[in-house]
This record gives C-alpha cells, structure tokens and sequence, in this order.
C-alpha cells in the first residue's frame, strides 16, 4: 500500500509534464514550430495601414516632393530560421503617375521565450538590420531606428 507521501511523488511525477504542455503551445523541443508562419503588417513606423506619408520637394529622389503610401506587407518566419519581410508601397512624385514598389529584407530570426531576433546582411542597396522585438502568440512587435529615431512596427497572423 501506498503512503501518503509515495502517493504524492507519484502525482507530481505523472503531473509535472503535463503541466509544461499545458503552459505552452509550442513544441518543447522546437519552440520555433508554432512560431513559423506569415504574419501581416498592421502598423508601419507608428500608423495604421494605410499609412501615408509626404515626402517633402528638395529629397535628392524627388526634387519635387511625392507622396509615400504603405499599403501592406507580411513578415515570413520559416521553420528553419530564416525569414522574409517585404512591404508594399505606393509612391506618387508630385506631377507624375504613381508607381508601386516593396522593400524585401531577409534573414535569419531566433526566439527566446517571447523575444524575437531578426538578422539580415547588407542586401538589395541596404545596410545590414539587427532587430530585436517581441512575439506574443499572434502578433510581432519591434521598433527600428530610421534614422530619425525609433519606430515601431507590428504583424499579425
């Protein structure tokens, strides 16, 4: 027969694994599986979507000033620790027929807890990125310097 405290070691001992998966919804052994996926711009250097901005005449590319739309975009995180972001805009120069673009950075992005890092090396005319932020079950959260200062950006799945 068991005792008291035998009976309890038991309990805790059938108990405690289920209690690290109930804590979680990702994989113990790959937190990064749950994680993966494509994730939609919602906020853009502080606005909502869609997010306007003018570009004042004097700028060395349009001298005569234009106005700059984001309009979307989606930030792919892959099982294997790479990512895609790409932003999609729309740029109308003062005078001239508007023209659509996107801004594509990839990388690699790793997860600690809630802390999420993206790497990207020099490409596409860019400087290199390191971005630290947030992911909290659905949505992804940082901020980046633009050179202005910080801006914060959000995705959602």
């Amino acid at each position: 027969m068991l005792t008291r405290k035998s009976r309890l070691l038991l309990g805790l001992t059938v108990a405690t694994p289920l209690l690290f998966a109930a804590c979680t919804d990702n994989s113990i052994f790959n937190p990064m599986a749950n994680a993966a996926g494509t994730y939609q711009l919602t906020v853009y250097a502080g606005k909502s979507l869609p997010a306007n901005y003018q570009i004042q005449p004097g700028d060395a590319t349009y001298p005569n000033g234009a106005t700059f739309v984001v309009v979307g975009g989606n930030l792919a995180l892959s099982t294997n620790g790479t990512f895609i972001e790409t932003n999609n805009y729309v740029i109308t120069p003062t005078g001239l027929p508007s023209g659509n673009s996107s801004f594509v950075s990839s990388g690699s992005w790793t997860l600690n807890g809630t802390s999420l890092s993206l790497n990207a090396p020099a490409q596409n005319g860019r400087s290199s990125r390191f971005v630290t932020g947030t992911l909290d079950v659905n949505t992804i959260n940082y901020q980046e310097n633009s050179g202005t200062g910080l801006e914060s950006f959000e995705y959602k799945r």
